[in-house]
């Protein structure tokens, strides 16, 4: 878990309460852009602690580990 980015961590946790929120809406919550929340959820993807199910429209993400803000205190 030490490896995420603070963006990273808030990205899981917002994911962990709302699993249908979009790259924009997120973007939108911590003040940042959406091609940089792209990016880090690429990065989440790949890491393996975001798997995306559906279409980009209607789908959710399913966040493998909710506990990620829990284990880095």
């Amino acid at each position: 878990m030490n490896e995420l980015t603070d963006t990273q961590k808030k990205i899981v946790e917002l994911l962990c309460y709302d699993k249908q929120l979009s790259a924009k809406k997120i973007a939108e919550k911590l003040g940042l852009g959406s091609r940089s929340i792209e990016k880090n959820i690429k990065k989440l993807k790949t890491l393996g602690f975001l798997i995306r199910h559906g279409s980009p429209k209607n789908g959710y993400w399913e966040v493998t580990d909710c506990d990620t803000e829990e284990k880095n205190k």
